[in-house]
């Protein structure tokens, strides 16, 4: 990543023994500043499933922020548990090209 932006896990601010503790209250505050008016879908998640998720370990989410003015630029989240899709709900062409099995 460019010397523009760093990015913190979030589990960084929900750890007691980290330095960077800042408390679950503290943290969704800094979330609440986070906006996305072209995919609310986004919004919703990171205000209200991503830390919750963190703490079930069903995720993990990592906020962006500007070097320039640490201000929250945007995040990522990655799934910790596999997602199952049934087949029947996808077309075959796609099951076959994705190695899906039916079950």
């Amino acid at each position: 990543m460019s010397d523009q932006y760093f990015i913190i896990n979030i589990r960084a601010y929900l750890d007691k023994d980290k330095p960077t503790y800042i408390g679950e209250n503290s943290l969704y505050e800094l979330l609440s500043d986070f906006s996305c008016p072209s995919n609310p879908d986004v919004e919703y998640f990171l205000l209200h499933n991503a830390i919750e998720f963190t703490k079930k370990d069903q995720s993990i989410t990592y906020l962006v922020f500007s070097a320039n003015d640490a201000s929250l630029v945007g995040y990522f989240s990655l799934a910790i548990k596999p997602i199952s899709i049934r087949t029947t709900t996808i077309s075959k062409t796609m099951a076959n090209h994705t190695n899906f099995t039916n079950y």
